[in-house]
């Protein structure tokens, strides 16, 4: 194995997850989603909101594109109609559009923890398809936001620090 190929079992996410000025964007469960809508505007940077319980301990995430899709969805709602062409569609669609509350638009809590690696980190974003993932500790309180920028910056440095071969 080169040097290259051991960056992701080896670097953990606490070298990674300051690199870029990207934070936690965090709300509540019962936060209104015009509210919600207004915590990511004012902090476009990062892209996956962090949903927490009344103990502050995350227990949902929220990307930046539900909350769009929600603001359009009740602005014109037939700018997302024309995306639908299936029963499943049809009934997620009625479902958003009737959503208020974070809880009405999260997807389950998928997190890292400081130890986990870049590897780890690349492979949950991907497998989840998100852009980012918050970092938590051991109680599920979320501690800092991993980007997929970052983990693309620290892979690049890697790449420019050795020669290839």
């Amino acid at each position: 194995m080169s040097e290259r190929h051991g960056l992701a079992r080896r670097t953990p996410i606490q070298a990674v997850e300051r690199l870029l000025d990207i934070g936690p964007n965090t709300v509540h469960v019962g936060d209104d989603l015009i509210d919600v809508a207004r915590r990511a505007f004012a902090r476009p940077q990062t892209r996956i909101l962090c949903v927490l319980d009344e103990e502050q301990r995350l227990i949902g995430l929220l990307p930046v594109l539900r909350i769009v899709e929600e603001v359009v969805a009740r602005v014109a709602p037939e700018e997302l109609m024309a995306d639908i062409t299936s029963l499943e569609a049809a009934g997620r669609f009625g479902r958003e559009i009737a959503a208020r509350t974070a809880a009405d638009l999260m997807l389950p809590p998928r997190a890292l923890r400081p130890d986990d690696t870049v590897g780890d980190a690349f492979a949950a974003m991907r497998e989840e398809r998100l852009s980012g993932l918050p970092v938590v500790d051991e109680e599920s309180r979320v501690t800092g936001y991993v980007d997929l920028l970052e983990l693309a910056l620290q892979y690049l440095e890697e790449l420019e620090r050795t020669p290839s071969a």
